[in-house]
């Protein structure tokens, strides 16, 4: 009998799929569907393939051929494609790839991680020129699947510190201490704080910049009038945190909410509990979406330029291409911080009394 070949592992010469099946006597279509992340696999099978490419470090070919792909990743939870952080900077990206004959998809993180945690390897990444990421954090493990994929990646707003990868992130620090400026020289002094999710760096930063603004007024920060944990990123989150902060037996003059995605709800916990903006509390707020305008009263926001921010990322990506404005994929990372103006509108007035 024919003795079956043994695959040796080798970093200099990667076992082909004839011989990895050959090995594990299953058909070779069968280790292609499981090297590729494919249904329809038993999964006492599959089990035996993952453990094998495991056991020889095996690592799947990188497509070499230029796509012109960029992957845009992002857990796309807190935030859909309708809501217009997301939109905002696809938009700016995709019209400066554009010029250079790329093109933007999607690439969900859960993928990644699923990749990572099942085969210790990602190929969703195999056919793409580069990366622009927006959540989750980005940390220094993605910074090695990055490496490890040779792909050029720019964050938006959200990485850890010391990780040495490209990012151009809003100045939510400075926004938020000046937001807190604007209001004491209103008058204010209890000024109340709704929001969460500080994983994310830019959450953090408008926290920190918030009760650092406090400390510069001479304000000592109040825990009955601050949130930090609100139980989600949209309307109702906002409705939620405003109503704890307002409810209580000393109620604030105004509040600092973390984003307009918490605007709508939050204007709606005070007119159930017969509060007038601004007569009674200023709002004011973050990012300036679409509807900050229309609001009623309009809402006072520090504007998050996302669509310039995704044009400007694209543009450092391009650039590490050879294709923008000079070749610097070797040049050191680069990190932007980008301003975020107030827009003046009436929901915040002087401190009533």
């Amino acid at each position: 009998m024919k003795k079956k070949p043994t695959v040796q592992a080798s970093k200099t010469k990667r076992p082909t799929i004839r011989q990895i099946a050959a090995e594990l006597d299953l058909s070779i279509a069968t280790v292609s569907r499981v090297i590729n992340n494919k249904p329809d696999v038993n999964a006492a099978s599959r089990e035996r393939v993952i453990s094998y490419l495991r056991s020889i470090d095996y690592q799947p070919p990188v497509v070499s051929a230029d796509l012109g792909l960029i992957g845009l990743v992002d857990t796309f939870q807190r935030h859909d494609l309708n809501s217009y952080y997301v939109s905002a900077i696809l938009a700016g990206a995709d019209e400066q790839l554009h010029r250079y004959k790329y093109n933007v998809v999607l690439i969900h993180y859960d993928q990644i991680e699923s990749e990572m945690m099942n085969y210790g390897q990602v190929t969703i990444l195999n056919r793409l020129k580069g990366l622009l990421w927006l959540e989750p954090m980005f940390s220094a493990q993605h910074l090695k699947i990055v490496q490890d994929h040779r792909l050029p990646c720019v964050v938006l707003n959200n990485s850890e510190e010391g990780v040495d990868v490209d990012l151009v992130r809003s100045d939510n620090y400075h926004a938020a201490r000046r937001a807190v400026a604007f209001l004491v020289a209103k008058g204010h002094t209890r000024i109340g704080f709704v929001g969460g999710w500080l994983h994310l760096a830019n959450h953090r930063d408008r926290l920190k910049g918030y009760l650092e603004g406090l400390d510069a007024a001479g304000i000592t920060p109040d825990d009955s009038i601050i949130v930090k944990d609100i139980v989600s990123w949209d309307e109702h989150g906002g409705y939620e945190g405003t109503n704890r902060v307002v409810s209580g037996t000393q109620p604030p003059t105004a509040i600092l909410l973390c984003s307009d995605f918490l605007a709508s709800g939050a204007y709606s916990a005070m007119f159930d509990l017969g509060l007038r903006i601004p007569d009674d509390v200023s709002v004011v707020s973050f990012d300036d979406f679409p509807l900050a305008r229309h609001m009623d009263p309009p809402l006072t926001t520090f504007r998050q330029p996302l669509r310039k921010m995704g044009a400007q990322a694209a543009g450092i990506l391009a650039e590490r291409f050879g294709t923008g404005n000079g070749n610097s994929a070797d040049a050191p990372v680069r990190h932007e911080l980008v301003p975020c103006p107030i827009i003046t509108r009436s929901s915040a007035g002087p401190c009533p009394g």
